[in-house]
């Protein structure tokens, strides 16, 4: 409702009104009118210029909502990063080894099936009332066996890996683990499993290129069942570990192995600019922030309340391949540290 200025020409009881608004018509005496116009019905009150004026929706205008901001899909559909079955990848020098490890450690541990029986045999004798000294000498009985089959199980899955290094060759495995000292210091990794692209930049911060990450981990640690002289770094990507061992990075999916030589290990680095909602790393770099919904101009989409700004984070990007098939994608927070890394890897690949 409002009050202002109008004009308008009369045709007997018939009126043409003209307005900012438009053209419009309406009906009746001298300071009492009811009419339709651009903006629907009204009834109109008033004279000498000045009038009052109430305008009436329909049933359907009143009922109507709001027209909602529909996202559109956001992306094409993600690719999946592929990497080769373990199986797959095979190292001529290691096949002994590999048989070896695979062999053991599906070896069937006996100690666990001997425990659940001797649970059974407890449940059976406590319901016939044996006297407690039998009781004991059974418990006792079942203690020593136990840890008998817990050693013989070692035994049965354990492959021992003893390296005798010369100084040169153990000189460089040390310079080899300090790099990896160093790239484990990262505030944070991740393996990145698929990629996709943005098909609207607009509800996606502006971001094109889209990714679904993990969390990884770098740290010491030598394979199960594996026992060895020296320390060796484990890279856990998820699905995958691998050991840089001093000769070669075995590769571990569950109780299947494979082995890839340094010489056909290649390490590929980029540096990206990435959109991170999930907490600035303490050692990364913010190059600027934008929006989560972005306009055409790259400012803030104004028809969202809930617009959140979001950090641009420079990272490292790594690819690890070989010939053989392995083939992961990761993201460090640190790129300085990422770089040395590449470069470790390569220095160390050449002298082998």
């Amino acid at each position: 409702m409002g009050w202002y200025l109008r004009k308008s020409f009369g045709l007997g009881p018939l009126r043409l009104n003209l307005s900012k608004s438009g053209l419009g018509a309406s009906v009746g005496v001298r300071g009492a009118r009811i009419g339709i116009g651009p903006r629907g019905n009204y009834v109109r009150l008033g004279r000498g210029g000045l009038y009052y004026q109430r305008y009436f929706r329909t049933a359907q205008e009143t009922s109507r909502p709001a027209s909602p901001i529909v996202e559109p899909a956001l992306a094409s559909p993600a690719a999946q990063i592929v990497t080769a079955d373990v199986s797959q990848l095979k190292d001529s020098t290691a096949e002994t080894l590999l048989q070896e490890l695979t062999e053991k450690h599906n070896q069937p541990r006996m100690a666990p099936i001997f425990a659940f029986a001797f649970v059974i045999a407890t449940v059976l004798m406590l319901s016939v009332h044996l006297s407690i000294w039998i009781m004991l000498l059974f418990a006792g009985l079942f203690i020593y066996a136990h840890a008998e089959l817990v050693r013989s199980d070692q035994e049965k899955k354990v492959t021992v890996l003893n390296y005798g290094l010369d100084n040169e060759a153990k000189s460089r495995y040390v310079g080899f683990l300090k790099v990896l000292q160093s790239f484990a210091d990262s505030a944070r990794m991740w393996r990145v499993d698929s990629e996709e692209f943005s098909r609207d930049v607009k509800y996606t911060a502006g971001a094109k290129r889209l990714m679904n990450r993990r969390p990884i981990s770098l740290r010491l640690a030598a394979p199960e069942y594996v026992e060895t002289n020296l320390a060796v770094w484990k890279l856990a990507l998820g699905t995958q570990d691998l050991y840089f061992f001093p000769d070669r990075v075995l590769v571990y999916d569950g109780s299947r192995v494979g082995a890839v030589s340094y010489n056909n290990l290649t390490i590929g680095l980029d540096q990206v600019r990435f959109f991170e909602s999930d907490g600035i790393p303490s050692d990364s770099q913010v190059l600027g922030h934008t929006w989560q919904y972005v306009n055409k101009k790259g400012g803030p989409d104004r028809r969202f309340a809930h617009n959140p700004e979001i950090p641009i984070v420079q990272y490292a990007e790594l690819w690890i391949h070989s010939s053989s098939g392995m083939n992961f994608v990761m993201q460090c927070s640190s790129p300085a540290k990422a770089a040395e890394f590449q470069a470790g890897v390569e220095v160390y690949a050449a002298k082998h």
